[in-house]
């Protein structure tokens, strides 16, 4: 089924069954696919109920809107019987200020989203296993892009070029026993980009039971091996990697100057990777709650830091964990907290460098 429409049209298409095909294309601005996402469950929406269903729409021009639901109809996602497997959905959009936003409710399934331009939005909620993810932003400044996924075995990739751009990865949720092998990968490319957490509003859940200091910022994972990574060239950039549970891997890799790593992990058997080169005045956040954890920090220029979280100034590691910290350049500080059993390998390659490490047992 195909449509192709003009400015400030709208088209809502629903398919119950097996193996079926929705196309749509819009030229023009203020066009609408679905509904809007913040409007009542009773709203038409554009969705497909059943397995190895495909969905693609594309949409050329300004204010555009697309919203998509796979195996299910309504608004909230773990309310819903309905569930689709191996399903697809691919939106396209080319222009300023648009946004696309959709469920995918089941196993396998596999969501596509690329943006061009600039200014845009681009949400999608997974509940299942073994689905993937990819938003792409492209141009243009101050993009969005946020994947939430619950279960397990989940892929989610976020790609932001330009500035002033904000990403959100969130894997499981508290409560929910399975969660685990979860993958979570963030690259952007640009100056004062953000890898953060959304605000706590109704649609992006905030981290629970946490300071100002770790307030919107991050890849949020819950459960056991995990991994998350986030890579941003540029800089004035933000990143942050918070998890929570056991055997996961963290690692975010920073070029240029005046960026901020912070890096979260309780649990046990953790392992954190941070590497910031070729710039001056970066900082790393480090906190490992938890016993047999593992980091590695790398640090290139000038005046770079390795410290705590909020009113902690030392970066904490606990029972056996192990930490090496490199840094290369002058001036750079180096603060550090451990606990029984744990070791700390520091090499400082510099003038004015200042290292201290406090280390305590039982």
């Amino acid at each position: 089924m195909a449509s192709m429409v003009f400015a400030q049209n709208t088209s809502n298409t629903k398919q119950v069954g097996d193996e079926n095909q929705i196309s749509v294309a819009q030229t023009g601005s203020g066009n609408l696919v679905g509904r809007v996402a913040n409007t009542s469950s009773t709203v038409t929406v554009s969705s497909q109920t059943g397995d190895e269903n495909e969905a693609t729409v594309t949409q050329n021009g300004t204010g555009n809107k697309a919203f998509f639901e796979q195996g299910t109809s309504l608004r909230y996602p773990g309310t819903l019987p309905a569930t689709g497997d191996n399903n697809e959905i691919t939106i396209g959009q080319t222009g300023a200020y648009n946004v696309t936003w959709g469920y995918s409710l089941g196993n396998e399934n596999v969501v596509n989203i690329t943006q061009a331009v600039g200014a845009n939005t681009s949400t999608h909620w997974l509940w299942g296993n073994g689905n993937h993810a990819t938003e792409s932003q492209t141009g243009g400044t101050e993009n969005y892009a946020e994947i939430a996924a619950n279960s397990s075995a989940n892929t989610a990739v976020i790609t932001q070029v330009g500035n002033l751009n904000s990403g959100s990865i969130g894997q499981g949720w508290i409560g929910y026993a399975s969660m685990s092998y979860n993958n979570a990968t963030i690259s952007q490319t640009g100056n004062r980009n953000k890898v953060e957490l959304a605000d706590g509003t109704e649609f992006s859940p905030a981290l629970p039971g946490y300071t100002d200091d770790l307030w919107g910022m991050g890849i949020q994972q819950y459960g056991e091996y995990n991994t998350g990574a986030v890579t941003q060239n540029g800089s004035d950039n933000q990143a942050a990697i918070y998890q929570f549970g056991n055997q996961n891997e963290g690692t975010i890799v920073q070029s240029t100057n005046l960026n901020v790593a912070n890096l979260i992990q309780l649990g046990n058997g953790n392992s954190a990777g941070i590497t910031q080169e070729f710039g001056n005045s970066n900082v790393v956040n480090l906190k490992q709650d938890g016993d047999d954890g593992e980091a590695t920090i790398l640090q290139h220029g000038t005046g770079n830091v390795v410290k705590g979280l909020g009113i902690n100034a030392m970066a904490n590691s606990f029972d056996g964990s192990q930490l090496d910290v490199e840094q290369w350049g002058t001036t750079n500080t180096l603060n550090l907290q451990q606990t029984d059993g744990a070791s700390a390998t520091v090499y400082q390659n510099g003038t004015s460098n200042i290292a201290t490490v406090s280390q305590s047992g039982l």
